[in-house]
């Protein structure tokens, strides 16, 4: 059985393998750029929850003056298909409806859950835009290299990609879709939880995260 749609902590490490740039990222380092990721994405997603309480992703988006549009097209280009767009000029979200519709019914989820995720997954490109910093600068590459001698650094694209997986399933996880048994089993709980306190530490080290839930003020009265 299939816990969640999106990729959990462990299979969203295969991202990388689709990065331009993989063949340039040592073997010993790739679980832990990624687990680096979704453990922000996942430390932004709680304190969203936390800023936000019982508030659904469209009415966090619409809180935060973003502009979310929904049109009926199923969003092909070449042989990929494409449920939603950020642009962070205009901060805007395009969401595909028809393309959304069948990622719905492939994975038994009702429409309303799926534009929840996929919002939510753009949601944290916009973070990163606007508040956290992309999350591809997390780990560099050089450019060249001669010798030991290393020459520029280019940023890894899916690293943004794995925090708004943790980001995503973090926020969903926690909302009120939890209580569907179809998404949950004893090995997803342990996760989760493994997940969390990982993700409580990154919160409690980033003024960012505090700055989003209201902590500084509550640490610097306390």
């Amino acid at each position: 059985m299939r816990s969640f749609p999106f990729p959990d902590k462990i299979v969203s490490r295969d991202e990388l393998t689709r990065d331009l740039l993989y063949e340039k990222i040592p073997k010993e380092d790739l679980n832990t750029i990624a687990d680096k990721a979704w453990e922000t994405g996942a430390a932004a997603a709680q304190a969203i929850l936390e800023a936000y309480p019982g508030k659904t992703m469209a009415e966090i988006a619409r809180a935060e003056y973003l502009k979310v549009e929904y049109i009926p097209r199923d969003q092909i280009a070449g042989k990929v298909r494409y449920f939603s767009e950020y642009y962070s000029g205009p901060k805007k979200i395009y969401m595909y409806s028809n393309s959304i519709e069948k990622w719905a019914e492939s994975n038994k989820l009702e429409k309303e859950d799926a534009c929840e995720l996929i919002l939510s997954h753009e949601f944290f490109h916009h973070l990163e835009c606007t508040r956290l910093g992309l999350t591809s600068k997390q780990y560099t590459v050089p450019r060249f290299r001669i010798g030991n001698v290393k020459i520029g650094a280019m940023t890894i694209r899916a690293l943004s990609e794995i925090g708004a997986h943790g980001f995503s399933y973090t926020f969903y996880q926690n909302r009120n879709v939890q209580s569907k048994d179809y998404l949950r089993n004893h090995a997803v709980n342990d996760m989760v939880f493994s997940g969390h306190k990982k993700a409580e530490k990154i919160f409690e080290d980033n003024p960012v995260m505090r700055f989003l839930t209201g902590k500084n003020k509550e640490k610097n009265h306390g």
